[in-house]
């Protein structure tokens, strides 16, 4: 596998079957964050979900060994790593190798993503793993969010009809059919925040900012007892 520029100022990168990332650079960074504002609008892309979890969780398991070689290929039914717009990298702070975070995302694929799909769900990834250098660029004040250490994307619904309306129905799906699976689940408007084997704490395991920013309400837990009515699953 090759990379290969895509058109415009090489701030975006195309592997062979197709799929955008980008490098970790400052360029690149602004390409994600201008792509992730196309279709999330406000909030797109915000540094830090909060509040951040203390600890992290022990690190994977039961992954195959993560390389460069394996970036255009497959790590799920459905998604390959090379839809977590970065390549994986180090992330000393949350304790965490390029490999455990690949194995982190193809977890959040295998488990969460996957299941959508199969459910009838056309979602597309709007904000994936971030490097923490690219979390940092968007005001992150750490690294240890489920997004920097590959737990964690940000999906839509796109194509006719009101995103708003489709993230809710999303919202509303994985609320009621994937309490198991998820760690952390945000309505953002346009958006669905979604996180696997994260260490978020129980009051805020399901949270709604309708703008995709602070504040962000809490509904009462992974039950979601005190969601607003139309966001309401149960």
């Amino acid at each position: 596998m090759c990379d290969a520029k895509a058109p415009g100022a090489g701030k975006r990168l195309t592997t062979e079957s197709g799929v955008i990332y980008y490098p970790n650079t400052p360029e690149g960074h602004a390409a994600a964050s201008a792509d992730a504002a196309k279709t999330m609008g406000p909030g797109a892309g915000e540094g830090q979900q909060p509040p951040p979890p203390k600890e992290n969780p022990n690190p994977p398991e039961g992954c195959e060994d993560y390389s460069d070689a394996l970036w255009d290929k497959p790590c799920s039914k459905y998604f390959k790593y090379a839809h977590m717009k970065y390549k994986p990298v180090a992330n000393p702070e949350a304790n965490l190798t390029a490999n455990q975070i690949a194995c982190n995302w193809q977890k959040t694929c295998k488990n969460i993503l996957d299941p959508l799909i199969d459910a009838g769900f056309k979602i597309t990834i709007s904000s994936g793993y971030r490097t923490p250098e690219f979390d940092r660029s968007l005001g992150a004040k750490n690294s240890i969010g489920d997004h920097p250490c590959g737990r964690a994307t940000d999906i839509q619904i796109l194509g006719q009809g009101d995103p708003a309306e489709k993230a809710k129905d999303l919202f509303k799906y994985i609320g009621k059919n994937m309490s198991g699976s998820f760690s952390q689940l945000i309505y953002e408007g346009r958006w669905v925040h979604v996180a696997h084997g994260g260490n978020s704490p129980a009051s805020v395991a399901v949270l709604v900012a309708r703008t995709g920013s602070a504040p962000y309400q809490q509904v009462g837990g992974k039950a979601g007892t005190s969601l607003p009515p139309d966001l309401k699953w149960a």
